[in-house]
């Protein structure tokens, strides 16, 4: 039996950037959006470009790779599987342009670009916002009470 690196609770070490990013696109969305219900807008906002793939590039590579000896299999998230094939498309792309980049760099180069999505679900990105607007409100609330007792 194959074991692997990610566990139920693996650190996702860019998790915090990837929040932030899809709570700014969120609330874009939400200022140009009058009259949807939630639900409608963070169906827009997943559907926007991302600052990056929200992959590791250890992991992406790993992934990539491995496409090129076996398919991915077909168990996992259908999200997760489009990402991947993503981006191994743009790799073999950038291959034609510079072929003698390794396959780890130009995984690294194409991971760190814009990506055309967020590649969560709309269940997934809500629970996310949800959490990261209650993060923002409670540093507004520790930052007003720092304010307020340097104050008096």
């Amino acid at each position: 039996m194959r074991k692997t690196t990610k566990t139920p609770r693996s650190a996702f070490e860019y998790r915090d950037e990837r929040n932030r990013n899809l709570l700014e696109v969120f609330n874009r969305e939400f200022e140009l959006c009058d009259g949807l219900n939630v639900m409608e807008v963070i169906d827009m906002a997943i559907h926007q470009p991302a600052q990056r793939f929200w992959v590791s590039e250890e992991r992406a590579l790993r992934v990539v790779s491995s496409m090129y000896h076996r398919p991915l299999p077909t168990g996992g998230h259908p999200l997760k599987r489009e990402m991947f094939e993503e981006i191994k498309r743009r790799c073999e792309r950038l291959k034609e342009y510079y072929p003698e980049w390794s396959l780890r760099r130009r995984v690294y180069y194409v991971v760190n670009r814009e990506a055309p999505r967020f590649y969560l679900s709309a269940a997934a990105a809500h629970v996310i916002i949800c959490k990261e607007k209650k993060r923002c409100k409670q540093e507004i609330m520790q930052r007003l009470r720092r304010w307020v007792s340097a104050a008096s």
